[in-house]
């Protein structure tokens, strides 16, 4: 089984405000796991991107590495929260991708619709070289 390093970006467009009245409009993040493949596996918690200030089309510039096996299913569950200053965050909504289903979707971008409203985009790419961006002199 060959297995490759690979990166996930996200995007979201058309989220329902949930800040409620008077408080402006939401400030989404989103949360990626990486769901259990198989007994005795535990979820991993990739990461949290960074806030996205009054925004219901958020375009996240944080993104995730994780190795993957071709042939292995493999789901990835990303919640979509929004930040809510001295008070609990609010779940705006989430989604799961199999990641051989995002690969072999056009331009390797899958879009999933969330429950309130607005649509998940998650797009996955081979991982740069770890030399990538270093200047050699």
């Amino acid at each position: 089984m060959t297995v490759e390093k690979l990166q996930l970006t996200l995007h979201a467009t058309g989220l329902k405000n949930i800040a409620g009245l008077g408080k402006g409009t939401s400030d989404p993040y989103a949360i990626v796991t990486l769901l259990a493949s198989g007994p005795g596996e535990k979820p991993r918690i990739l990461g949290k991107t960074e806030v996205i200030k009054n925004s219901l089309s958020p375009k996240w510039t944080t993104s995730f590495l994780f190795d993957y096996s071709f042939g292995k299913e493999t789901h990835i569950n990303v919640s979509v929260v929004d930040e809510i200053r001295k008070q609990s965050d609010k779940t705006m909504g989430s989604a799961v991708f199999e990641i051989g289903d995002v690969l072999g979707s056009r331009g390797s971008t899958k879009a999933k619709k969330l429950k309130r409203s607005g649509i998940l985009y998650a797009r996955i790419s081979k991982a740069p070289p770890r030399s990538a961006g270093k200047l050699a002199l």
